[in-house]
């Protein structure tokens, strides 16, 4: 029954996603040629060696706002999903940022990611909100994660970021002209950066964490018990599972995109 559950949702979620790339190669289509070579260029490197997706630039501002044991990463990419506020399809979510906690080699990676654009342009404030966000998000997903792994259905997703958004907002003092300009900030960003589905951006972020281990050590952390080290255990053998059909779908995805542009008209395939 598992794998019946599995494969149809490897199905759908293949479906889905041709979809989105013909909606996101509409968008990207009033692009200058010159600005959609190198969004794609940028999605090609990202396939060829995932780890790409993610580096280490641009962080000072954000590191220096929070005191927890968290790696920060900067992308240029976009991370795009399906959205959980309207039941279509064809709408998606756009994040600048993600949030992930990984357990590899017995230890805990408390991982933030953050557009590097966004990192550039956003004023202090708006980074205060946006980490207050992510923070209070975190908070409740690793209580989830510790007390068993329940899913949580869209409904609860949407009330999770409703009202941590909520309390974001009174947390990090930030106005309500902030806040336009915040959804200006992300509205440009969102139209002008590689845009990358979610599944492929954590499998990017593992592969990245997987492969600077060394450098990383000083942002491991064990288990409280034997109960959430079990569970860390099973989530990192889950998760690998995943990783060769997100990459395919995200293969699948740019070339449907590609595709979609008539790339080859541009000169550049």
């Amino acid at each position: 029954m598992q794998e019946l559950s599995k494969k149809k949702f490897e199905e759908e979620y293949a479906q889905w996603i041709s979809f989105a790339a013909k909606d996101i190669a509409f968008s990207l289509n009033r692009l200058k040629a010159g600005d959609l070579k190198k969004i794609i260029t940028r999605n090609e490197q990202y396939l060829e060696k995932p780890e790409s997706v993610f580096g280490s630039s641009g962080l000072d501002t954000i590191k220096k706002l929070s005191t927890q044991n968290i790696l920060f990463l900067s992308t240029d990419a976009i991370v795009f999903s399906q959205s959980i506020f309207a039941p279509f399809p064809g709408v998606f979510d756009y994040a600048v940022a993600l949030n992930r906690r990984y357990y590899i080699e017995g230890s805990w990676y408390s991982i933030i990611t953050l557009n590097s654009t966004y990192l550039e342009e956003a004023s202090q404030t708006i980074l205060k909100y946006a980490l207050f966000h992510e923070l209070l998000q975190k908070e409740i997903y690793e209580e989830n994660m510790r007390n068993g792994i329940r899913k949580f259905s869209p409904e609860e997703k949407r009330k999770i970021s409703n009202e941590t958004l909520e309390k974001a907002i009174e947390s990090s003092g930030i106005t309500p002209e902030d806040l336009m300009n915040e959804k200006d900030l992300m509205l440009n960003i969102s139209s002008n950066s590689p845009l990358i589905p979610k599944p492929f951006a954590e499998t990017a972020l593992y592969h990245y964490v997987e492969k600077n281990l060394d450098e990383l050590k000083d942002y491991r952390e064990q288990s409280r018990t034997e109960k959430e080290d079990t569970i860390g255990k099973k989530l990192n053998s889950d998760f690998k599972d995943w990783l060769d059909f997100s990459t395919e779908t995200y293969r699948k995805f740019l070339k449907q995109v590609k595709k979609e542009l008539n790339y080859m008209d541009y000169g550049y395939a």
